[in-house]
């Protein structure tokens, strides 16, 4: 027969501090089986009986000790992907405003300068109304001149 996984405990200490949670707790022994993994066992087991049940009683217990302390681990992870996730938001709604704000500073000197260049066209197109007009002179002055030739 192999030996069992966990250790069988010969005997059972109660610890009686006298808090309120200890005597809620009075009907249990506490077992480390592993480190950081302690268990509880009720007093009215007795540490004779079949060492395969009290093994399977006690990788049970740990089993579940276990995944509750994984769950809270998870819980834990979670919390802090939370915090972790609302200081990213704040900082990215920050980042979001300044850059809308740059955004209308952007979107008010483009139409300024589409202003600009409208006027400037204006003025072009006026210019050349001119220049046709002084070309149109020209050329009226120059067939002024040759018929007088």
């Amino acid at each position: 027969m192999s030996e069992p996984r966990f250790p069988v405990p010969r005997s059972f200490q109660v610890s009686n501090s006298g808090s309120q949670e200890e005597e809620k707790k009075a009907g249990y022994v506490n077992y480390e089986v592993e480190p950081g993994f302690t268990i509880r066992l009720r007093q009215n087991i007795d540490p004779a009986m079949d060492p395969k049940r009290l093994k399977r009683i006690l990788s049970n217990r740990v089993a579940a000790q276990k995944s509750r302390w994984k769950k809270l681990q998870y819980v834990e992870d979670l919390v802090k992907k939370s915090k972790e996730l609302h200081r990213q938001v704040s900082v990215l709604r920050c980042q979001v405003g300044m850059a809308s704000e740059q955004k209308r500073c952007l979107e008010d000197e483009q139409m300024e300068l589409k202003e600009c260049i409208s006027a400037w066209f204006q003025h072009f197109i006026s210019n050349e109304g001119e220049i046709e007009a002084y070309r149109a002179e020209i050329e009226r002055l120059k067939k002024k001149m040759a018929n007088m030739i």
